[in-house]
């Protein structure tokens, strides 16, 4: 089974890189999304490696396996869990109260089996895919400093300041020795 610990694209970009906004957005409250995320437990992985949701959003989590499997959530800010998920549980649901950077899931069954969450207070992060790349929304105009997460190499800070509709590129150099 391939790690998905660092996975490097045909670009020489890397795949699962959580990126947020994590400068504070003062009183400024956003709406919880209705919708519900995913984590799912497919061919004894947990699928997606890295995501991102906002506290108090929806956790879905599944197992699509004829196996059992736990998911352990090892949260520091939130209240952590550990759940067994049989062949008779096939759905759970749990929420994250808090904002927490990142949150690690492990399945205690197969210890190869990783994921991580990003919990934010706020719908500004996105999740690095095939080519690299990333799009955090239409952020209100100001400065903001924009991190980058990655399981292996750490983390990489930068301010950028936006204009109302302004567009703005942003690129964080990994050491990938």
């Amino acid at each position: 089974m391939q790690s998905e610990e660092m996975i490097v694209n045909a670009n020489a970009t890397l795949r699962n890189v959580f990126v947020y906004i994590s400068s504070s957005f003062g009183a400024r409250q956003f709406p919880v999304p209705k919708d519900s995320v995913f984590l799912n437990q497919r061919d004894c992985r947990y699928l997606p490696h890295v995501f991102g949701m906002q506290a108090g959003q929806p956790l879905i989590l599944l197992n699509s396996d004829s196996t059992f499997h736990n998911v352990f959530a090892a949260a520091q800010v939130n209240r952590p869990f550990n759940l067994g998920m049989t062949l008779s549980v096939r759905k759970l649901i749990r929420t994250f109260e808090r904002p927490e950077v990142m949150v690690p899931f492990r399945c205690n069954v197969h210890p190869w089996m990783a994921s991580y969450a990003g919990v934010l207070d706020h719908p500004f992060y996105a999740v690095t895919g095939e080519d690299g790349k990333f799009r955090l929304g239409k952020l209100p105009g100001g400065e903001y400093e924009v991190t980058v997460w990655h399981e292996r190499l750490g983390v990489r800070k930068q301010t950028v300041r936006v204009q109302e509709s302004e567009s703005k590129e942003a690129s964080f150099k990994f050491d990938l020795e």
